[in-house]
């Protein structure tokens, strides 16, 4: 274990997987899952801001940053398989939940399947799974449409994983750099972009697009949640610069979710973590350690 300004660092074994675990700070526990093309470094300053308040804990998710790339097992019953493992490694009963990108889309499979597990959850980027298709919606899906060509391009084999490690890595930059409203951190861009030059990563990333990112997407847009209700209280955070859908389409109905409030935070998009994390750690804060 390594002990890097204020950050321990590990290997767990879970599920069967050799998983990588950041942590920090003591108290309350509180899982961080990242999204793509990131680790658990898009954790760090949030971590930082928020190790005085609660124990703070974020794995690298299967195929990423230093966590074992298996041929299988990207599907998102599988990687909450990996997320409930771990906890029963660190022994961790009940825990809050932060999660950003498809980390977000297996939190709240993690909170529909594991509702005893969280006690609060924190979606950072990604909608509630209910999103009730109507004019205002279908307009915008078609406006995002164009902006998410790269999902594809990412889930096709071969051509997927050729395109993110090889020669100067122009996919994966521009999935990085398009859609920040800040530029990230040198030291991190350079820590993703070697990850994926690893071609058992590169297969990863591209398997993870085809059995849970975009199976993930259609699941919402055909309504497959209809009828789950989410009763974790939950807060779903966008960045008020991610034009990507209309607002009116994110708000969540009672009878879906009854404990979800959406919030918009200003100078952020889609790496919303990035882009503002003093405004995220606090709302956070706010919402994980305030009482009512």
């Amino acid at each position: 274990m390594t002990d890097i300004t204020g950050i321990r660092s590990r290997t767990v074994t879970a599920n069967g997987l050799r998983m990588h675990v950041t942590r920090a700070g003591s108290g309350a526990p509180v899982l961080m899952l990242h999204g793509f093309p990131e680790s658990s470094r898009e954790w760090a300053k949030v971590m930082r801001l928020l190790s005085d308040r609660a124990h703070l804990i974020a794995p690298d998710l299967r195929g990423a940053g230093d966590t074992e790339a298996p041929d299988s097992g990207y599907d998102s019953a599988t990687v909450v398989g990996d997320i409930i493992a771990l906890l029963d490694e660190l022994q961790l009963d009940r825990v809050d939940v932060v999660a950003h990108d498809w980390g977000a889309l297996v939190g709240f499979d993690l909170c529909l399947d594991h509702p005893d597990r969280v006690r609060r959850y924190v979606s950072i980027a990604v909608p509630a799974p209910y999103l009730r298709m109507n004019r205002a919606l279908a307009i915008g899906l078609l406006r995002a449409m164009p902006h998410l060509w790269f999902q594809w391009v990412v889930a096709a084999p071969g051509l997927g994983p050729r395109l993110l490690s090889r020669g100067r890595q122009r996919l994966a930059h521009f999935i990085i750099h398009a859609y920040e409203v800040s530029p990230k951190d040198d030291a991190d861009v350079a820590a993703y972009l070697s990850a994926l030059r690893e071609p058992a990563r590169a297969r990863a990333a591209s398997r993870l697009y085809r059995a849970l990112i975009l199976p993930g997407f259609m699941k919402v847009v055909r309504g497959a949640y209809k009828g789950r209700v989410l009763r974790t209280p939950t807060l779903v955070l966008f960045g008020a610069d991610d034009a990507l859908l209309p607002r009116d389409a994110l708000e969540v109905s009672r009878e879906d979710a009854p404990n979800t409030t959406v919030g918009f935070v200003p100078g952020g998009a889609h790496y919303l973590v990035d882009d503002n994390p003093d405004e995220v750690a606090r709302r956070i804060a706010e919402f994980l350690f305030t009482e009512a």
